[in-house]
């Protein structure tokens, strides 16, 4: 589809930017610039089959989930959190970079869209941040990704199921243990499970970080607690596995 004229003229005035490198595009092009694609690292196979680290050897799972049971049963991550997406999600979450989130979430529909098919959710759930953070911030970077990401997929994004009621240290402060015990509490349901018929059966939660799990498990719980069988997740990236 050709662009408008109105279009042309934002993109001249306002053109797009590399979420990668951030730095601005060609007018009239979008998503993540041909330089950067050689060296962003998309997570590929081998991969652990519960949480998506990527594996050096054919593994089933990596050692943060060996022997483990989680409240969530699997996820996926589009891209390893190295040095340069690193410095991407820290621009998305803190320097005003929304626009990232549709490339995000453009990127992670073009390569898991067969695995959502497979699962069929009800609904996408944002991890949600705390209130003195959003109002700090403006705005839930992971709902932004899950707003896109919903358009793309016709799937509804529910807000109203999770909250966040504790505000937390930073995570990568923290140990393992010791991210677990921060989270603590720190979710709870929201009214939406107060709504007849309204309680989805199968759900994937969004956010944009994956590291030891301990976030994506503390919300699981809570999402388990009120009825939620079947939790899955997708975030833009994740560490390594070992």
């Amino acid at each position: 589809m050709q662009k408008s004229f109105r279009d042309k003229v934002l993109d001249f005035f306002y053109p797009a930017r590399c979420p990668v490198c951030d730095n601005v595009l060609a007018v009239g092009e979008s998503g993540i610039c041909p330089e950067c694609l050689t060296r962003i690292k998309y997570i590929r196979e081998p991969k652990c089959c519960r949480c998506g680290k990527p594996l050096e050897e054919e593994e089933e799972f990596c050692g943060d989930c060996r022997g483990k049971k989680y409240a969530f049963l699997s996820g996926n991550a589009l891209l390893l959190y190295d040095g340069s997406m690193q410095e991407s999600i820290a621009r998305f979450k803190y320097s005003g970079r929304r626009e990232y989130a549709g490339i995000y979430a453009q990127q992670l529909y073009k390569r898991y869209h067969k695995w959502i098919e497979q699962i069929r959710p009800d609904a996408l759930i944002p991890v949600p941040i705390h209130r003195s953070r959003l109002n700090k911030r403006g705005y839930n970077q992971a709902e932004l990704i899950a707003v896109h990401l919903g358009k793309m997929m016709q799937a509804e994004v529910r807000t109203d199921l999770l909250m966040r009621v504790r505000k937390t240290k930073p995570q990568k402060e923290l140990t393992a243990a010791e991210r677990l015990k921060n989270l603590e509490d720190a979710f709870c349901p929201g009214s939406g499970r107060e709504e007849l018929n309204r309680l989805p059966e199968c759900v994937i939660i969004i956010d944009d970080i994956y590291t030891t799990g301990s976030t994506m498990e503390a919300c699981s719980r809570v999402l388990r607690s009120i009825g939620i069988s079947k939790i899955y997740f997708l975030c833009v990236c994740i560490g390594s596995g070992s």
